[in-house]
């Protein structure tokens, strides 16, 4: 029997995520299928909570690929062969959001790109690595790249994340820098250089870089200087050049994310690439609110918390590893 509807506390929304993972852990157990129907009837509060992590798991940002690539798992789709009660709306998005779950999970350890690095950092993990040549590379959280300094060559590529170089000049072997199809060429100078899944952006801090893609130079006979910023969008292959603000491409290798007038959805997506698990928005209005500050990325728990705070939302941890973001 449905019991009196209460507010969904804490306790509930662990309650809810956690049957999440343990009905994707063992999605053949009619034992469990049956606790969880039972526990969803038990309280509307609980059936709200877990529909609404289900829904939360389909619409975040950068877990809809993967669920737009894999279907239900089979235990969770309807079959002539078997027998029993057909699966409920709930069970099925349970089984497509653990799946999206554990993808996600597994994706944001970087570990596939760091199979082909010769130096990479984990996620949260910040390193400066001194190249053979005497070149410092500073390296951001979840950061890949890979070297090739055989023979006159002076190259990187960085396979995915953000890194700082300081390059040590030397006139008769320019360095090389690829990320993704772009590709930097300097002789001595300070940018800092990220590959994401949609976009390469390069700022330089000191010196001059030049920057081509597919055979095209994509900067100016002079090239860029101190000051100068650049983002291709990997999709259209658009350029757009800009000056940078000062402190805010420079303040990661502090542990510092400086924004000014973000809205919440782009904070947090910045601080999911810090947090050693996911953080979620739960609204998509909320998530449209625009913040300015600075926060510590070596905390990015926290860091979500102070952002929801600033506009009367809050952060429920539904493990050690998914924060939830939501309005209060």
């Amino acid at each position: 029997m449905t019991g009196t509807p209460h507010p969904i506390d804490d306790a509930i929304w662990n309650a809810a995520f956690d049957w999440l993972m343990r009905t994707e852990a063992n999605p053949d157990d009619p034992a469990l299928a049956a606790a969880l129907r039972t526990w969803l009837e038990a309280d509307t509060a609980h059936a709200q909570a877990f529909e609404q992590i289900c829904r939360t798991w389909q619409t975040a940002p950068h877990l809809q690929p993967t669920l737009a690539d894999h279907r239900p798992p089979a235990s969770f789709r309807r079959s002539p062969a078997r027998s029993g009660p057909r699966p409920s709306r709930r069970q099925v998005l349970a089984g497509a959001g653990a799946m999206a779950a554990g993808l996600a999970l597994y994706a944001g350890t970087g570990a596939p790109r760091r199979l082909f690095a010769d130096i990479s950092t984990a996620t949260g993990e910040f390193r400066t690595v001194t190249l053979e040549d005497g070149t410092h590379v500073h390296m951001d959280t979840a950061t890949a790249i890979s070297l090739d300094f055989t023979g006159p060559n002076r190259r990187a590529a960085l396979l995915g994340g953000r890194a700082y170089f300081d390059i040590t000049r030397d006139a008769a072997r320019p360095f090389a820098v690829t990320a993704g199809p772009a590709e930097v060429t300097v002789i001595g100078t300070r940018f800092d250089l990220r590959l994401d899944d949609d976009s390469v952006s390069v700022a330089v801090e000191h010196g001059r870089v030049a920057v081509g893609m597919a055979g095209r130079r994509l900067t100016p006979a002079d090239g860029l200087v101190g000051g100068d910023s650049l983002r291709i969008d990997l999709t259209t292959r658009a350029v757009r050049r800009a000056d940078i603000v000062p402190g805010t491409d420079t303040a990661w290798r502090d542990g510092r994310l400086e924004v000014e007038d973000w809205s919440i959805s782009q904070v947090l997506a910045e601080l999911d690439r810090y947090h050693r698990g996911v953080i979620l928005l739960g609204d998509a209005a909320f998530g449209r609110h625009r913040v300015s500050g600075s926060f510590d990325l070596t905390r990015p728990d926290q860091a979500a918390r102070s952002v929801a705070r600033s506009q009367g939302g809050r952060v429920r941890a539904l493990s050690p590893w998914v924060l939830l973001v939501s309005p209060a």
